[in-house]
C-alpha cells in the first residue's frame, strides 16, 4: 500500500554492532549470536509469522522471534522495508511442552507477546531472574478469548551457574550478558516477542507473495471504510467482535449511523506492522482521520483471526490518541472539543470519527 502524502515521521534506531558467529542448533551455552551475512541472497529465509514492521518511529524496528522446538531466540530487523536476522541466542522455555492453558501448568504460551516492562534488582531477586527481565502482555486478547489463565510470563535472565536446559515455569530465559544485548532492541509496549512450537520459514519470493496478501487486504479494509460501503467493510469483522463499547451488530449500526451523518471521511493508514502466529493476527499502524465534523490522529490496533475469504476477520479493534505532528496546540484543542461535543450527542462512546 502506498500513500501519496505520507504524513508519518520517518526516524531510524541505531543498530548495535554484534559480532556474528556461526552456531549449531542445539542446546548449546554459546553466547554468540548466528549470523545470516554468509548466506547469499537467494538462501535468505523469512519467518511466516514475522510479515512486516511498521516504518513509523512511534514503533519498533526489531522483533524477537521463540522457536519452542529448537529453544532459540531470534531478532529480527526492519529496514529498507526488508527483515532481517541479527542475532540468534540459545533460550530455555517452559519445563513442560505444549502451549500454555492455565495458571502454573509449566507451559511458554504460543502467540503474539509485547514487552511491556523493564524489571531489575531490587525489584527482582538476581537468583531466579537474573539482573534483568521484561514482562510481557500475557494473557493477552486471544489468549482471554480462549479462557486461558495466569499471568507473569516474562523474558528474563538466569545467573551463569543455572544452566538453560534446566526448563522455566513458562517463561523465555536467556543469559545475563544476552538479556542485556537485547535491551538494544527493545522498544516498551511496541517491541514484539513471537513465541511459535516451531518457526516456520519462507524464501523471498514466498514472503513477498504473503506480505503481499495481506497488505492488499489491508488496504481493501481501508477503502471500504473510507467509501462508507458499510457492507463491504463489515465483512472484515467477526461476528465475535467486541470493544469496550459494542458488539459485531452494534459497530454494524454505529457505522451506518455514522454513514447517515458525515457527507466524507478520509482515512490514511501509515505502513502497518502485521503478525501472524497460527489463526492469530495483531495490526499497528498510525492513522489519519478527517470527516465533513471531525479528525483525529492516533495509533490503531486491531485484533483479528485469519480468514481464507477476506484475509482477515477482526475480533478487536483498539484506537487511542496521539499528538498530532501536523497541528498546532490551538488545531488540537480544537478538535478535542469537537470529539467531547460528538461524545454527548452519543454517536459513540469513545472514538466518534472510528
Amino acid at each position: 500500500m502506498h500513500l501519496k502524502k505520507p504524513f508519518w515521521m520517518h526516524r531510524h534506531l541505531a543498530v548495535c554492532a554484534i559480532t556474528l558467529l556461526l552456531a549449531p542448533l542445539s542446546h548449546s551455552e554459546s553466547t554468540a549470536p548466528e549470523s545470516d551475512s554468509a548466506a547469499s541472497a537467494d538462501k535468505k529465509l523469512y519467518p511466516a509469522g514475522l510479515i512486516a514492521l511498521a516504518g513509523d518511529s512511534l514503533f519498533s524496528s526489531y522483533s524477537l522471534v521463540v522457536d519452542k522446538s529448537k529453544r532459540l531466540l531470534s531478532v529480527y530487523e526492519w529496514k529498507n522495508e526488508d527483515l532481517t536476522k541479527i542475532a540468534e541466542y540459545p533460550a530455555d522455555i517452559g519445563k513442560k511442552n505444549g502451549d500454555k492453558k492455565k495458571e502454573n501448568d509449566s507451559r511458554t504460551p504460543v502467540g503474539i507477546y509485547f514487552l511491556q516492562r523493564e524489571m531489575t534488582q531490587p525489584e527482582i531477586p538476581f537468583g531466579l531472574y537474573g539482573n534483568l527481565a521484561f514482562s510481557t502482555d500475557y494473557p493477552n486478547i486471544f489468549d482471554q478469548r480462549d479462557a486461558k489463565t495466569g499471568s507473569g510470563i516474562w523474558l528474563h535472565a538466569v545467573p551463569d551457574t543455572v544452566p538453560l536446559t534446566r526448563g522455566s515455569r513458562g517463561c523465555v530465559v536467556v543469559r545475563n550478558n544476552i538479556i542485556k544485548l537485547l535491551k538494544n532492541y527493545v522498544k516498551l509496549e511496541q517491541t514484539p516477542i513471537l513465541i511459535f512450537d516451531e518457526v516456520k520459514y519462507l524464501d523471498p519470493s514466498g514472503y513477498q507473495s504473503q506480505r503481499n496478501r495481506f497488505l492488499k487486504s489491508f488496504d481493501d479494509w481501508r477503502t471500504a471504510w473510507e467509501q462508507q460501503d458499510v457492507d463491504t467493510y463489515i465483512k472484515y469483522y467477526d461476528t465475535t467482535f467486541r470493544n469496550d463499547q459494542m458488539n459485531y451488530r452494534q459497530w454494524y449500526r454505529h457505522k451506518k449511523k455514522l454513514k447517515s451523518l458525515y457527507s466524507y471521511i478520509k482515512v490514511q493508514l501509515g505502513p502497518p506492522m502485521i503478525l501472524q502466529n497460527k489463526d492469530q493476527i495483531v495490526i499497528r499502524t498510525i492513522q489519519r482521520y478527517e470527516s465533513n465534523l471531525h479528525k483525529d490522529y492516533g495509533e490503531k490496533t486491531i485484533h483479528a483471526r485469519l480468514s481464507p475469504d477476506v484475509g482477515f476477520h477482526i475480533i478487536r479493534e483498539d484506537w487511542k490518541p496521539l499528538p498530532d505532528p501536523l497541528a498546532s496546540d490551538h488545531s488540537q484543542e480544537k478538535n478535542s472539543s469537537m470529539i467531547n461535543m460528538e461524545q454527548k450527542r452519543e454517536v459513540s462512546a469513545q472514538e466518534p470519527a472510528q
